[in-house]
């Protein structure tokens, strides 16, 4: 090899080994920060939304140890990654690039994206719950439907966003709303179904944790996994029959979600009441225009005729 293609190869090796190394010093020494129940690991960039997903996740076990009747025995560890590769090999696999974040339930740790501080705290307490339900299955030896998965996922971020809501309110006015044993088919459906079948599942939750029965969804978990079968467990846990829960389950959705649609179906009211008005406004503005034309035109004919009658009795005048 010539001295010329060493001296650039030399170079190439230095310039990357500096990159390397300027990239790091700007990027920092990882922060840790945290609480008795939670420990986050993150870049100094990402302050802001360690703090965040720091209070989101504390906020959601809180929720969650009451819904599970669970204890948490150690805490759980958040690594909140800066880039992709990082997160592989937080993860310990290749993911695919729109995979935000992943629970490891067997490390006792969640592994997430920094991917703003507007979403990252709902994407914490959700990879939490799955670090939590996942504990409860252990305890219990359940296999959870899958609502009850992705509903107690929304219930520990909080609540349902708007769109979801107004979801949930049309389609009780439209009498469309699933009953329980649609909701697993309803997740490969249609998109709207798909939609329909996550909020519901938020409802469901939320409406079984408020029951008093055998602690909430914690009693309903041991019997499912005592019976195996989610409409048994349901009736065994909360003592009422499935048929008497559900009716109780969608009267209060349409309760909560159906007077938010009112606002909207006004909005329309109104809006169709402005549009008659215009077009009444318009049409008895050219009836009058026409009716002043034709009267123009009759003042105009009897002009002409009347100067007519004059001309013709100054004719006979002069004959005369």
């Amino acid at each position: 090899m010539t001295d010329t293609k060493w001296t650039a190869l030399i170079g190439i090796v230095l310039f990357t080994v500096y990159a390397a190394s300027n990239s790091s010093a700007q990027q920092g020494t990882r922060l840790v920060q945290g609480n008795d129940e939670l420990r986050i690991a993150y870049w100094p960039a990402d302050q802001q939304q360690a703090e965040i997903a720091l209070q989101a996740g504390t906020q959601a076990i809180a929720r969650l140890k009451y819904t599970l009747d669970l204890e948490l025995e150690q805490r759980i560890h958040i690594d909140l990654c800066h880039t992709n590769k990082e997160f592989d090999e937080q993860t310990g696999q290749r993911n695919d690039p729109w995979v935000q974040g992943r629970a490891l339930p067997r490390q006792n740790r969640v592994v997430v994206k920094a991917i703003g501080p507007v979403r990252i705290g709902k994407l914490v307490a959700h990879e939490i719950l799955h670090i939590l339900l996942q504990r409860k299955l252990d305890e219990t030896g359940a296999v959870a439907p899958r609502w009850l998965h992705e509903g107690l996922a929304k219930y520990a971020t909080g609540d349902l966003p708007m769109e979801e809501r107004e979801l949930l309110g049309q389609a009780a006015a439209d009498g469309k709303l699933l009953h329980i044993n649609e909701l697993e088919a309803a997740f490969t459906g249609s998109p709207q179904q798909v939609s329909l079948a996550y909020a519901q599942s938020y409802t469901l939750v939320d409406y079984l944790s408020s029951l008093e029965g055998k602690a909430g969804l914690s009693g309903f978990l041991e019997e499912l996994g005592n019976v195996g079968e989610v409409e048994r467990a349901l009736v065994r846990t909360y003592q009422m029959p499935i048929g008497q829960l559900e009716e109780q389950w969608l009267r209060q959705i349409a309760r909560v979600y159906l007077p938010q649609r009112s606002p909207h179906i006004l909005d329309n009211w109104v809006w169709i009441a402005i549009v008659v008005l215009f077009v009444a406004a318009v049409i008895t503005r050219l009836a009058r225009a026409r009716a002043i034309r034709r009267r123009m035109q009759e003042e105009e004919r009897l002009r002409q005729l009347l100067k007519s009658d004059v001309a013709d009795t100054n004719y006979s005048e002069e004959e005369s």
